[in-house]
């Protein structure tokens, strides 16, 4: 992550932790034994796929809070605070752990938390707001404007979180986009495609006053700028 600022130039800076790094800590998680029906630690097994996700039982105890917030003091120190720092991918558990791991987190000024639940959970996201101070964000997996407006207009989230690629295109993110900002409301963009989609994402966020930030999930790849 260093790197990326000092070498690269990186403005804003993205980073995953959650339940997955806690697995086999002893100690560190109940019903840490849920995922062995899947065998395979990391991959989805079919019955936490969707909106299922909330029902698994899975809770972070304190010392796995304490592990995973020992890990984004070290990024943070790594990074500063002049950079923005978000974060995604917590794992399968309830709206309870999201309240407790976004307290956990909040004296390291995340710039907000991803998809603790599905985003189709509205009453659920509102509460978890309403109770922790970092920003929240969701929305990557919805198509067209309809959804997005539920969120907006119960102030379920800081932040909406629409792919371009899957939300309906570029006019259709726009319009999200544009809907949320007269309703005091954020957009940051997820992004994992081709070059083409991503400057299609360049032109939008270029033309959105509410635009936050572009994810960039092939910064690695040799083949990206050929």
């Amino acid at each position: 992550m260093k790197e990326r600022v000092e070498q690269k130039g990186y403005t804003f800076l993205k980073m995953d932790f959650g339940i997955e790094a806690l697995k086999g800590v002893e100690g560190a998680l109940v019903n840490d034994n849920f995922w062995d029906v899947d065998r395979q630690w990391g991959q989805r097994p079919a019955q936490l796929r969707g909106h299922r996700t909330p029902f698994t039982q899975i809770q972070i105890t304190d010392k796995g809070l304490d592990l995973l917030t020992e890990y984004i003091a070290s990024v943070r120190e790594a990074v500063g605070y002049s950079v923005p720092l978000a974060s995604d991918h917590y794992g399968h558990f309830d709206l309870n752990n999201a309240i407790r791991l976004g307290k956990a987190v909040e004296p390291y000024r995340l710039a907000w938390l991803e998809d603790l639940l599905p985003w189709k959970f509205t009453t659920q996201w509102r509460e978890i707001t309403a109770a922790i101070t970092t920003p929240t964000t969701t929305g990557e997996d919805i198509y067209l404007k309809e959804e997005f407006i539920k969120l907006i207009d119960h102030h379920a989230v800081d932040i909406i979180h629409p792919d371009l690629a899957s939300s309906g295109g570029l006019l259709e993110t726009k319009r999200i986009g544009d809907y949320a900002e007269e309703r005091g409301i954020a957009m940051a963009m997820h992004f994992a495609g081709t070059p083409v989609s991503f400057m299609a994402n360049v032109h939008c966020a270029a033309a959105t006053q509410n635009f936050v930030a572009l994810e960039h999930h092939s910064v690695d790849l040799d083949y990206w700028k050929s």
